[in-house]
């Protein structure tokens, strides 16, 4: 499985005073938290039934926790994005990070509340729609610790000369709600065929040698912006293509994940 939303989590007093934290799919979010909190004192990672992971948090105090639980329900509203089957034999970790705020679906022919949102804008260029979904993004992308902290927020670049690409425009957004400068020059330097007709293999390699960067990532961290996460495909080439640039991590945040990784429904 390559996407995952948390359902629960605990988190609570031990009668020893310390801390217990306890969510399933463990082997996902364990990772995640100990990213996003590196200093947290904790006596590491146990198994417990059905995939669930909890550890106890030592020596703490009352900011760390209510940080820590404001993150476990960020992390409630949103969905990983990591690897699928089909992409591993091409990518490892080149994405350290990589969330949708929703499917864009909740059953066929019924958009979720962000899928709405994305349909308004992609395709009628609604403008209250762009700057909520724009507004949302920009909330997770300031209320997550490792996100926050990227040198460069940006947008996956699309084909050259298309003439309206929403994400240029969420990115652009972002930047008013976060107040700070964003994007980075990152472009498409030739033009792909909708990816979603095409096998695995021919995405990746339709994708190879598609973008130019004409700025310095050595040791940066770099957050990339799309409207749409259906493979996965161009995220982590672009990940993949920043690594190669030297950029440090590079993080991917999406509005949507389309129900298949092959296309949109």
């Amino acid at each position: 499985m390559s996407r995952y939303r948390l359902g629960w989590y605990e988190l609570k007093k031990s009668e020893s005073g310390d801390w217990l934290v306890k969510f399933p799919l463990g082997d996902v979010y364990s990772k995640i938290i100990d990213q996003a909190f590196p200093k947290l004192n904790h006596i590491g990672w146990r198994s417990s039934t059905k995939s669930n992971s909890y550890t106890y948090i030592k020596e703490t105090n009352a900011i760390e926790i209510k940080q820590l639980e404001k993150f476990l329900d960020l992390l409630k509203e949103r969905i990983v994005l990591r690897l699928n089957k089909n992409l591993d034999c091409y990518f490892k970790d080149e994405l350290d990070q990589c969330f949708a705020l929703d499917y864009n679906w909740e059953v066929p022919d019924t958009y979720t509340g962000v899928g709405e949102l994305e349909y308004e804008a992609k395709y009628k260029k609604d403008i209250e729609s762009i700057e909520r979904l724009a507004e949302i993004l920009a909330f997770f992308s300031s209320e997550h610790p490792n996100f926050k902290e990227a040198n460069f927020i940006t947008a996956v670049p699309g084909n050259p000369g298309k003439s309206f690409h929403l994400p240029d425009f969420l990115v652009k957004k972002m930047g008013e709600y976060m107040m700070r400068d964003v994007g980075l020059d990152l472009r498409k330097v030739k033009t792909t065929p909708q990816l979603k007709n095409l096998s695995f293999k021919d995405k990746v390699e339709a994708l190879k040698d598609s973008f130019s960067l004409g700025e310095n990532v050595k040791n940066q961290t770099v957050l990339l912006i799309d409207d749409l996460y259906q493979s996965g495909t161009t995220m982590w080439t672009l990940a993949k293509f920043l690594k190669e640039n030297g950029a440090i991590r590079v993080y991917g945040l999406a509005c949507v994940k389309s129900w298949r990784d092959s296309d949109n429904i």
